[in-house]
């Protein structure tokens, strides 16, 4: 039976603080921001190019644009303060105007931000070449294209190449498969669509898929972190956590935090500590059936195959949509 915390104590564990705290190295991360480099290396040029970064909920984009932020940290130069990379994180149901203000918010780290779309676009094209910025990361950028009609997605398409345009300074929109409408554009006039011929190769995130030295890899390095009394790289672990995250990236950190929260710390974590701490974490939209950490290896492996010839029917299906 699970030990339940003091009602009282509504703050996280130690160890699950310091956890919070350590960085996970992905195989992705190093391509990712090669990607981001080769962006930021045409900023000031004729020929400024930026790129989109899609994927899954839970695959990790946010945290890899986040980490690439991080190494490029605001600095003071002679009284103006220098922003090498803006980065900003879009509010459901966003427009245009919405992401110009979060974009000079952000970039001035002032509370509120008034004015006309125009207005607010205009001080934030002179704020970012004053600041030295190089490269823009627009987050969540799916926001701008759901339940929005074609004339709101092509006028935010605008507003960013406008930005571009004025500023020489490339953008990454990172979000999910339908921010890709950003790029394509609803309009029905091809001439519109500028905003596609300015962005390099799109880039998709995929999950890690099961039995791969990727996947391992990853893994491994939660082991390290964690110390726990659990082997996570055994095969049948490994096929556990797959299971229970579907592979991505971002499902790991909120689980591994959970488990540590119910054993009392990192090392006291068992894989029946997972089996509780999965009923507290699983995501609502989960296709599995049973608990991952509870069930047995067949029951987890054939689990795996169904979720994994779904994934396939899904793939087959989008490709019929666009031929």
């Amino acid at each position: 039976m699970t030990k339940l915390q003091a009602a009282n104590d509504c703050e996280l564990l130690d160890d699950s603080l310091v956890f919070l705290e350590r960085k996970i190295k992905t195989p992705d991360i190093t391509i990712i921001k090669q990607k981001f480099d080769r962006c930021r290396a045409t900023r000031g040029t004729k020929c400024v190019q930026s790129m989109s970064f899609i994927g899954e909920s839970g695959s990790g984009k946010s945290w890899l644009s986040e980490q690439y932020v991080e190494e490029s940290p605001r600095y003071i130069e002679d009284g103006q303060k220098i922003v090498p990379v803006l980065y900003a994180s879009l509010p459901e149901k966003a427009t245009s105007k919405v992401m110009v203000s979060r974009l000079l918010r952000n970039l001035t780290e002032l509370k509120t931000i008034s004015g006309t779309e125009e207005n607010i676009q205009g001080r934030l094209v002179s704020r970012l070449i004053a600041a030295k910025t190089e490269l823009i990361i627009i987050d969540e950028t799916q926001h701008l294209t759901r339940e929005s009609s074609s004339i709101s997605i092509q006028h935010a398409a605008d507003a960013i190449k406008t930005i571009m345009t004025d500023t020489r300074i490339p953008v990454v929109c990172v979000g999910m498969e339908s921010s890709k409408s950003l790029l394509t554009g609803k309009t029905r006039f091809k001439h519109e669509r500028q905003l596609f011929r300015r962005n390099r190769r799109l880039h998709v995130l995929a999950p890690y898929e099961v039995g791969t030295e990727h996947w391992k890899s990853l893994v491994k390095q939660y082991q390290v972190i964690l110390e726990c009394e659990v082997n996570l790289t055994s095969e049948g672990m490994l096929k556990r956590l797959f299971a229970a995250t579907g592979g991505l990236f971002g499902f790991l950190t909120p689980l591994f935090m959970e488990a540590i929260e119910i054993a009392g710390s990192t090392k006291a974590i068992t894989q029946e500590v997972l089996a509780k701490a999965y009923v507290e974490f699983q995501p609502e939209d989960t296709e599995l059936l049973f608990n991952p950490f509870s069930a047995t290896l067949a029951q987890v492996e054939v689990g795996l195959t169904k979720l994994l010839l779904k994934g396939k029917g899904k793939s087959k299906n989008k490709g019929k949509e666009k031929a």
